[in-house]
């Protein structure tokens, strides 16, 4: 008995063998690959068999999830190689490349599904930094890799070439790559035929014959690309999925927030029975994404400026608007535009005690009481007001069109009606999936996350708090957009001057501005997808407006030797008035160069008699004798000039001790302080 058992189970093991070797296909002595017939001689048959049985044996776990990721990946490669003009067949190389899985890292730090270096990605477009690493992005990587494939292809006008060439580079092969194949229809592979080529041609054979027996895929994805300034649980909640799932096949994305730079493709992952209703949702968000990809429309009028003092104009949605340089404030800028206060102030939805900021444009006209488009969508840290000056509709009319009586925080995904009324009977629309809800009612005060700013050098991401230094500068600090669009090329900043105010911040990159409220982004007419904007608008209680525009000085001083602080000016806009540093206009006053002055405040704007400002004298270069020493943790708001003064040294003390190379301290850093 128990010999015919054993028996049994010996036949069965034996079936098994053969039934294994029989789902292994037989590689044939000629076969096509790229359009191009590759012939096989008995040793190159060998190695490629060789190939094609390690791939297809065991059938592991491993293997059936490979298959079934070449399911879910080869309709987007397929898709896109044929929009490339790339034969289909170089979607085995990124199987073989990376066994489609986008986190694969090789041991020569090539990353993601096709296995790119840095500097081959960047050189072929692909964003790779610390927010996106395009790499990993199946639809940006592969649109890349036909590039880089298409490009070598016209060197050595082979698919087969072109193919090696992903290995090695257009030059690494261009020694050893067989002159003869140059524009060939049939090439030879031996034994001494490069492994690369031999390992490629095996991918093909193995998994075409292999994926042609699978039953089809439950899941398949989804492409949504209107992806600016959303995050991955945005769209998993639109799309009603898991977030986790969402987050897996999208590793690409290594910030909280998709950048606004471009539209990044998300790939989503759902169930075929799903896909219809997926699809729909997506195509809602995209018909409503569209309507603002386009706005604001600025055109600049300004194209040259005799000096730093002239001011810049544009034209913003059609109407006449100017640009806030360093040192604006809402007197300057009424005044250059030739206007009262009041109408400044009012054209721009603000408040007699609004800031301006740097950077952004401002209305000189009256905005429109409609939008040009139906709706918006919107974005993170998004305020009415940020709307009303995106599109130029007037805040008044913006509030009725969506049945708000006051100013209140909105819901990122929230449909902002902005051309009719939304109907009495019709529910807040929201696109991430939630139901409509009536929030809180607050003041128009919000904090500004940054995911739309690209002219300002502080990171606007951190949350503001009520009060900052400013930043004087030489020269006003003007978009790099916009430079762009006059020279063609980057405007290296002016060097930090003794004067300069070196501002903390909490990270080491980052270089925060005074908050003040800010419009629209100035972009160049070349790119009229403009993205919009996140001001920080801040309503406090409102005082009285002053009817009359406060005239400039006609000479640099003042022949009293005070100012009176008018509406909407800083300590840094007085200094430059009256061509003074703020530092010295501080001292004279005994303030902190961070405090904010007050309307009708009177400051002293020339130097008191006997009195010598700080910045000229020059303490002793010599070192103190003594050798004791105490350390200093840096405070918020704190400066090295601040720092400095406080222990009566100077800046340069500190820096020597510290081994400083510049004046940048950060916060909590540990500064010694030598008496």
């Amino acid at each position: 008995m128990k010999k015919n058992v054993a028996l049994l189970l010996l036949l069965i093991s034996i079936q098994g063998v053969f039934a294994q070797q029989a789902i292994l296909p037989e590689v044939p002595k000629k076969l096509e690959f790229a359009g191009v017939t590759v012939k096989l001689d008995a040793d190159a048959q060998k190695l490629v068999q060789k190939e094609v049985n390690s791939l297809l044996t065991p059938e592991n776990k491993y293997l059936l999830d490979k298959l079934e990721r070449i399911q879910w990946y080869f309709p987007i490669i397929e898709n896109i190689l044929e929009e490339e003009e790339v034969p289909e067949d170089f979607k085995y190389v990124a199987v073989a490349e990376s066994s489609l899985l986008p986190d694969a890292i090789s041991t020569s730090n090539a990353v993601g599904f096709w296995q790119m270096k840095p500097t081959t990605a960047q050189e072929v477009g692909l964003r790779v930094d610390k927010e996106i690493d395009e790499r990993k992005n199946i639809y940006a990587s592969t649109r890349a890799a036909a590039l880089y494939i298409k490009r070598n292809n016209l060197i050595y006008k082979n698919w087969i070439s072109s193919l090696f060439s992903y290995s090695l580079g257009a030059t690494g092969i261009s020694k050893i790559v067989p002159s003869q194949w140059s524009y060939a229809n049939e090439v030879d592979f031996d034994a001494q035929t490069d492994r690369y080529l031999i390992k490629a041609i095996a991918h093909r054979i193995a998994f075409e014959y292999r994926i042609n027996r699978l039953k089809e895929s439950r899941f398949s994805f989804v492409e949504y690309k209107k992806t600016k300034g959303k995050t991955l649980n945005d769209i998993a909640s639109m799309a009603n999925i898991d977030v986790n799932e969402l987050k897996k096949y999208n590793s690409w994305l290594l910030t909280s927030t998709i950048p606004t730079d471009k539209d990044y493709s998300v790939a989503i992952l759902v169930p075929a029975e799903n896909l219809e209703d997926v699809q729909s949702k997506l195509n809602r968000q995209n018909e409503l994404a569209t309507s603002d990809a386009a706005f604001p429309i600025l055109k600049r009028v300004t194209v040259v400026t005799a000096s730093e003092e002239e001011p810049i104009f544009y034209e913003i949605n059609g109407k006449k608007g100017i640009l806030a340089k360093p040192g604006d404030d809402v007197a300057s800028l009424a005044r250059s535009g030739k206007m009262k206060i009041v109408d400044f102030l009012r054209y721009n939805d603000m408040t007699d005690k609004d800031l301006v900021e740097e950077g952004k444009i401002y209305y000189l006209k009256k905005k429109d009481r409609k939008g040009p488009v139906p709706h918006h969508v919107v974005l993170t840290g998004q305020t009415m007001w940020q709307i009303s000056q995106m599109y130029g509709i007037r805040m008044k009319n913006l509030l009725r069109l969506n049945r708000m009586n006051t100013v209140q925080r909105i819901q990122k995904g929230r449909v902002v009606y902005l051309q009719k009324k939304r109907p009495k009977d019709q529910p807040i629309e929201y696109l991430n999936g939630k139901d409509s809800e009536e929030l809180e009612k607050v003041p128009m005060k919000e904090q500004y996350d940054g995911t739309e700013e690209k002219v300002l050098v502080k990171d606007a991401r951190q949350p503001e708090t009520t009060e900052k230094p400013t930043k004087p500068t030489s020269k006003p600090i003007i978009p790099e957009s916009v430079i762009v669009e006059e020279s063609g090329k980057k405007n290296n900043r002016p060097s930090r001057e003794e004067d300069d105010i070196i501002v903390i911040s909490d990270r080491d990159d980052v270089t925060p501005a005074e908050p003040k409220k800010a419009p629209v982004n100035p972009t160049p007419p070349a790119a009229v997808k403009n993205t919009p904007v996140n001001p920080t608008p801040t309503t406090v209680k409102s005082a009285p407006v002053k009817t009359t525009t406060t005239p400039a000085p006609t000479t640099t001083s003042s022949s009293s030797g005070v100012h009176t602080v008018d509406v909407g000016q800083t300590l840094y806009s007085v200094a430059r008035q009256y061509n003074i540093s703020v530092k010295d206009l501080a001292e004279w006053n005994n303030i902190t160069t961070s405090e904010r002055v007050k309307v009708g405040q009177t400051l002293i704007v020339k130097q008191p008699k006997g009195n010598t400002p700080a910045a000229v004298v020059e303490p002793k270069t010599t070192k103190p004798a003594a050798t004791s020493s105490t350390s200093h943790v840096v405070q918020k708001g704190e400066t090295l000039y601040s720092i400095s003064k406080r222990y009566g040294v100077t800046t340069k003390q500190v820096q020597e001790w510290n081994d400083m190379n510049d004046q940048n301290v950060k916060l909590g850093q540990k500064l010694i302080i030598k008496k």
